[in-house]
């Protein structure tokens, strides 16, 4: 690569792999450091220029409600033990980490838009996985190890509540990011090759 932007970005890309949250220290980045990011990450293609992602930065008070939460969630009604000795370890490793950052989609389904045009419900849902994908990548930039989770806490009954998710009807969880700074090595991805994937024409 010639361009020097270009092999940066690329190694970036490369670069970033899901870290594991028990292995992160236990001292987070700082809160500016996060919502500059946060703010650079918003700079994505968005049709309608909805501007539809959510971002809750949970401090540690949320954090262990949340793990607390999930671990609920999975352990169910209780009457399988594998699934409580599992929502006891998530609810502890989820409980202990160094930082969260909550990412929803807003879309009005009721609005006039959407009316005419339904297609802005999933375009407004993928605006927000770019985000996040930017999101990860800066994270990265600065050395902070991070985890985009889909884990169903949100089934959980107090889970908008607990979260103070501002309007529950019309916001969908699109991640649960955890980030902190790790030592943690991770090998490369290997893909199968493009040409199994591409068609040129």
């Amino acid at each position: 690569m010639e361009n020097e932007s270009t092999r940066i970005l690329a190694e970036i890309i490369k670069k970033r792999r899901t870290r594991k949250p028990v292995q992160f220290s236990k001292d987070p980045p700082s809160i500016e450091i996060i919502t500059s990011l946060i703010d650079i990450a918003r700079h994505s293609p968005n049709h309608h220029r909805t501007e539809p992602a959510r971002f809750y930065l949970l401090n540690q008070e949320k954090i262990e409600q949340l793990g607390k939460m999930f671990g609920e969630t999975l352990e169910g009604n209780g009457d399988d033990s594998v699934r409580v000795e599992k929502g006891k370890r998530k609810a502890k490793e989820w409980g202990e980490a160094p930082g969260i950052i909550l990412v929803t989609c807003h879309t009005d389904t009721s609005s006039d838009l959407v009316s005419k045009n339904p297609a802005v419900i999933e375009e407004d849902y993928a605006t927000c996985s770019c985000i996040c994908q930017n999101l990860l990548l800066l994270l990265e930039s600065e050395n902070i190890a991070s985890k985009w989770s889909t884990g169903a806490v949100w089934k959980h009954p107090d889970f908008a509540e607990k979260l103070e998710i501002q309007n529950p009807s019309t916001e969908r969880v699109v991640a649960i990011i955890f980030y902190g700074y790790s030592e943690q090595k991770v090998p490369s991805r290997n893909l199968t090759p493009l040409e199994r994937h591409l068609n040129s024409y």
